[in-house]
């Protein structure tokens, strides 16, 4: 398990407070890496790592719904029959829980038997999944580069529960990014992981090395972050016409 040469030192420009972090899954244990020494949720994982040193996890650091979700093990037919999410008043019938593990990302059964974090910074091997903690200015950068040059859209899914799955495991298994806000997962919030409002990004390996050559490529200051609000309307204006003479005049 090695780390692919990546420059990540255009991610310095964002000014972020919390470090991006690297997640990989493997099916042997990772060399060169610590296990974790603490007991903490899926979710609260990539934040640990944001200030420590890199390390995995398995299945015995595991509690809660990541070891479906991870593939290690069979689901509790208390948990995906609805009947938690019923008594605890999340939702307003078992049948409502239950539906959600339907298209809950998961992975294949026995493919995973660990799961290693580091920030980017001290990454030692190819990440499948990077996660940004960001403000929504920082975001806005990052969701750019993203469609800079192919023009892609991005999206947001998840649910209101299960952050973890959405996180980590959707973004690998469709190839795609995803985000979600701090404050509106239930796991999350209950454990006051972070502070609400902040913008998670999370970029799968296919989507990495465009959006950091974007974030290379691109102005990061454009003629609308300082021409604003009615004057923001008539260069606009103006724009549209001068192409539209031009689109006559070719």
């Amino acid at each position: 398990m090695t780390a692919k040469k990546r420059d990540y030192s255009v991610l310095d420009k964002l000014k972020l407070e919390r470090k991006p972090v690297g997640v990989k899954f493997l099916s042997v244990k990772p060399e060169g890496i610590e296990r974790i020494g603490k007991r903490l949720s899926f979710c609260e994982m990539f934040k640990e790592a944001q200030t420590s040193a890199p390390f995995y996890v398995q299945r015995e650091d595991l509690f809660c719904i990541e070891p479906f979700i991870l593939g290690m093990e069979d689901p509790d037919p208390m948990l995906v029959g609805g009947l938690v999410g019923e008594a605890d008043e999340l939702f307003e019938e078992a049948r409502a829980n239950r539906k959600l593990y339907q298209f809950l990302p998961k992975m294949v059964k026995g493919s995973v038997n660990y799961v290693a974090f580091s920030s980017v910074d001290q990454l030692t091997f190819d990440p499948d999944v990077v996660v940004f903690t960001t403000k929504a200015g920082q975001a806005y950068h990052i969701l750019r580069a993203l469609n800079y040059s192919s023009g892609d859209m991005w999206s947001a899914r998840g649910t209101s529960v299960a952050a973890c799955a959405w996180i980590y495991l959707y973004p690998i298994l469709s190839g795609e990014m995803n985000l979600t806000i701090t404050g509106i997962s239930l796991g999350m919030r209950a454990l006051k992981v972070f502070p609400e409002g902040l913008v998670i990004i999370s970029l799968p390996w296919p989507k990495l090395d465009e959006t950091l050559k974007n974030l290379g490529n691109m102005k990061w200051k454009l003629l609308s972050d300082d021409i604003t609000g009615e004057e923001h309307k008539k260069r606009v204006d103006k724009l549209f016409n001068d192409l539209s003479q031009k689109v006559k005049n070719r």
